[in-house]
Formats: structure tokens, C-alpha cells, sequence
């Protein structure tokens, strides 16, 4: 029953959602003028609709169908039999070494979130550190934090993350470079902070199924997407990589180059190859199709590889048909409950688009409070639409207008809206990759925030030393 938890959690938040929209007029900025509207009330029949509408909403959905495809791709991977030999052989690389792979994972994570800005292609990679780490005998916890919550700490201190960086210095007319010194400086901080709290709590995670052991109760711990069917008469370096081959063009194709880096080869390159015509006829554009340039891509185009890389390993280790499917099928079943969560979790964020909200007013408030900007009411704020808005770009589209209209110190107001942003989805119910790694692992929301709360306390001293530290430097 702990999945009820989490059940419970996004209830909640929808639910307050509905009582605030009875209370909050609606409004808008225009040219940093506050514009009250009146109260827009959701209604009885509202409450079931809205998750209907989210359930059918393209965006939602496909990240649910990218979910049941990662599913589908560990199930093919447990049936060529060289999945688990790659899992046993590094779990018992590190057997003695544990803290150093949960070191490495971290690392990997939080490093790779922080230079992309991407978290759902991450997740793909997620089950294999999973696996590890937990034949290595640390707790589901450990493993959560050391996989998902590095994704999520590798955003809140994202240093050239398109998402997250990307955003920033394209509304607000800002370079990169501008303050990566000190997004770099967080960067090291809030992860090492991560590893050192991880490696503590996996410590004393371990010493407690050393007691339980020694008292002969149960320990066995079930690995999802994993199953110990070894075949060692084949090798695993073509699974390797065509999986490495996989992440790379995935990462590269949803990074947009072309506005975050202005780098131009990949834009060009797809013209060159679109424009080419032979009699006057683009042979290649109709062969290839609709596809956008690589830093273009989104999880359409994810999913098709994903989905190709899938079938590519399965006809490698020549996985016979209705075997292959077979798999491909008993993973994405294991993967439903996941997609279905990851759907849930959307649905204030689909209420924040659906037109007119009332976060203009609760902004209004918070702006208004004092005169000029206030790093204390401006946090506050963020944080609230951290919660609402579980897509960065879309919270700083939010409060572009009331920004650019009323303060100059873009650069420091973008900092601190992605560390708080990034702070809040560490445990905001709505954030859409948490709410994945808890129901993949089966961890309740409760359990989270009571393992979680110490490294939370040490991310906001941390956050606010850096403000203070920023304020200072002017």
C-alpha cells in the first residue's frame, strides 16, 4: 500500500488547487501592470475532467509512452542473457567498493543533467545504476538518491543545461557564460553535499540489514526491470554499444545547439541534406521524412530511437519474435504503474496552460509586497511556482513580464529561480522524473521526505549562503 502515499500526495496538491481557484482571482502582467481578473472556480464535474483531459493531453502521454519503451527496452535487454552478466560482473567490480560507484553514479548523473538540462532521457540509464546498486546491498533509498535525485540536484545547479540555462539567457537576453563561474562553484557544492549525505546515509543503511541479517529475517531485495537470466556464451559489447551509441545521439539531439551554444553544424548539415535534389526531386527529405534538425528533437523523436535501439539488440542476439515481444511486453507491464504516475503528476501543470490561472495574482502579491526586488518574497514565489510549474522554461515564461518590466539584475534573478526551482522538485509532488523514481522503486512519498529532509536543510543553507554570497558581490 505505499503507492497510496504518493496517491495521496498528488491528491492533495490537485485538490488544494481546486479550493485556491475559489479564493485567487485570476490575472495577468502587461508591461509589468497587474491586471486582476475575476475568480474562474473549479466545479464539481472539474475535478474529474482535468485528470481526464491530462490523461489525453499529447505531452502527457508521451512522456508516459517513453516510460512503458524504456519498460519494454530492459525487457528485451533481460532476455538476450548478456544484461545480467554486465550488472553481476560491475556489482562485483565494487563489491568492496561500494561507496565509490555510488560516487561514480552521482557523479555521472548529476554531471550529465547539469551540462543537458535533460532529465527523462537520463531516466533510461536509471534502472542499470538501480540494478547495481542494489546487488551491491544498499537500500532502495540509496539508490534513488544516488540516480534520480543526482538528476535532480544536476538541475538545480545546471550549468550550461539548454532547460534550465538555455531559457534564461534567451528571455532575458543574457549570455551563457554570464554567470557560469558561480553556477559552476554550485554546481560542485550542492553535489558534493549530495555525495557526502548519500555515502553517510548508505553507511548506516547497510549496518541496519547487517543486524537484520545477522537475526536470519528476510533481506532479499527484488530489482525491477532486472531479471538473473545470464547467458555467457555471448558477449556484451554489442549491447554496450549500441546502448552508449543510443544516449549519445539522444543527448546530443535534444540539446539545442543552435540557440543555447550557437552552434550551427547540426542546422546546416539538415538543410544540406533536405535541399538535396536530384532532377529537381529532395530525395532525401522524402526518404527521411518529417524530422527536425539534431537540437531540435524532442520525446517524439526519443521514443523512435529508443523504440529502433530496442529491436536493434534484440535482432543482434537474434531474440526469435514472439520471444522478443514476449520480453519487450514484460517490461512495459512492469512499467504501467510508473507511466500512469508520471501522467498524475502532470496535471497541475496542465491546469497552469489550460488559459487564464490565478498564479498572476499570487505573483502580483508577492512582488508587491515590498518596494524593489526582494530576494525573500521573489524565493517564496518561485518556490509556489515551482510547485505549479514543473517545467522550468514555462515557470520563467510565467514571470518574464513582470521581470523584465520591473528589475535589471537578470543574471542573479535567474540563479535564484533555478535553484529554487530545482530545490522544490526534489520533493513537490508534481515533479514529474521524483514521482517516476518512487513509484519504479516502489518507495513511499513519506518515506522520501523522512530519509530526504537533512539533505534538504543542507541544500537550502547551502542556497542561501550563495545568495547572500551574490548579494554581497553585487
Amino acid at each position: 500500500m505505499k503507492k497510496n502515499n504518493l496517491w495521496k500526495a498528488i491528491g492533495i496538491c490537485f485538490i488544494a488547487f481546486v479550493i485556491l481557484s475559489w479564493i485567487i482571482p485570476t490575472g495577468t502582467f502587461s508591461y509589468g501592470n497587474f491586471v486582476k481578473g475575476e475568480t474562474t472556480p473549479l466545479g464539481f464535474f472539474d475535478i474529474f475532467r482535468y485528470p481526464m483531459i491530462t490523461a489525453s493531453t499529447s505531452l502527457f502521454v508521451l512522456t508516459a509512452i517513453v516510460m512503458l519503451l524504456i519498460g519494454g527496452f530492459y525487457g528485451v535487454l533481460n532476455q538476450t542473457g548478456v544484461y545480467a552478466t554486465v550488472v553481476s560482473k560491475v556489482a562485483n567490480k565494487f563489491k568492496e567498493k561500494g561507496h565509490i560507484f555510488l560516487t561514480i553514479s552521482i557523479l555521472a548523473f548529476a554531471l550529465l543533467a547539469s551540462l543537458t538540462g535533460l532529465t527523462l532521457p537520463l531516466f533510461v540509464i536509471v534502472p542499470f545504476f538501480v540494478a547495481i546498486i542494489l546487488q551491491l546491498g544498499y537500500s532502495k533509498i540509496v539508490a534513488l538518491l544516488s540516480t534520480v535525485g543526482a538528476i535532480l540536484v544536476g538541475n538545480m545547479g545546471s550549468t550550461y543545461g539548454f532547460n534550465i540555462n538555455g531559457y534564461l539567457s534567451f528571455f532575458f537576453e543574457t549570455g551563457m557564460n554570464d554567470t557560469i563561474a558561480t553556477r559552476i562553484l554550485f554546481f560542485l557544492v550542492i553535489t558534493s553535499a549530495l555525495i557526502g549525505f548519500v555515502l553517510l546515509l548508505s553507511e548506516k543503511t547497510k549496518t541496519v540489514a547487517k543486524k537484520k541479517s545477522s537475526k536470519k529475517e528476510e533481506t532479499t531485495v527484488s530489482i525491477p526491470l532486472y531479471e538473473n537470466h545470464v547467458d555467457h556464451k555471448k558477449s556484451a559489447v554489442p549491447m554496450i554499444i549500441i546502448s552508449i551509441l543510443m544516449m549519445v545521439v539522444v543527448l546530443v539531439g535534444m540539446y539545442n545547439w543552435e540557440t543555447g551554444l550557437h552552434v550551427k553544424i547540426f542546422t546546416n548539415l539538415h538543410d544540406s541534406i533536405t535541399n538535396f535534389e536530384i532532377s529537381g526531386y529532395p530525395i532525401f527529405k522524402n526518404i527521411l521524412g518529417s524530422i527536425d534538425p539534431i537540437g531540435y528533437w524532442t520525446n517524439y523523436e526519443f521514443a523512435i530511437i529508443l523504440f529502433l535501439a530496442t529491436l536493434l539488440i534484440a535482432w543482434v542476439y537474434n531474440v526469435k519474435g514472439s520471444e522478443k515481444w514476449q520480453a519487450f511486453l514484460n517490461g512495459v507491464k512492469q512499467m504501467i504503474p510508473v507511466a500512469i504516475y508520471t501522467v498524475a503528476a502532470g496535471i497541475l501543470f496542465l491546469l497552469m496552460n489550460t488559459g487564464t490561472t490565478f498564479f498572476g495574482s499570487i505573483a502580483n502579491f508577492f512582488i508587491t509586497m515590498t518596494k524593489g526586488f526582494n530576494v525573500f518574497s521573489f524565493g517564496i514565489l518561485s518556490a509556489i511556482g515551482g510547485v505549479f510549474y514543473n517545467d522550468f522554461p514555462y515557470l520563467v515564461n510565467a514571470l518574464y513580464d513582470p521581470i523584465t518590466s520591473l528589475y535589471t539584475n537578470y543574471g542573479f534573478i535567474g540563479m535564484l529561480m533555478q535553484m529554487i526551482h530545482g530545490f522544490v522538485m526534489l520533493i513537490a509532488p508534481t515533479s514529474v522524473i521524483l514521482v517516476a523514481g518512487l513509484r519504479y522503486l516502489d518507495i513511499s512519498y513519506t518515506e522520501w521526505f523522512k530519509n530526504i529532509w537533512k539533505y534538504l536543510l543542507l541544500a537550502l543553507v547551502i542556497i542561501v549562503i550563495f545568495i547572500i554570497i551574490l548579494l554581497l558581490l553585487g
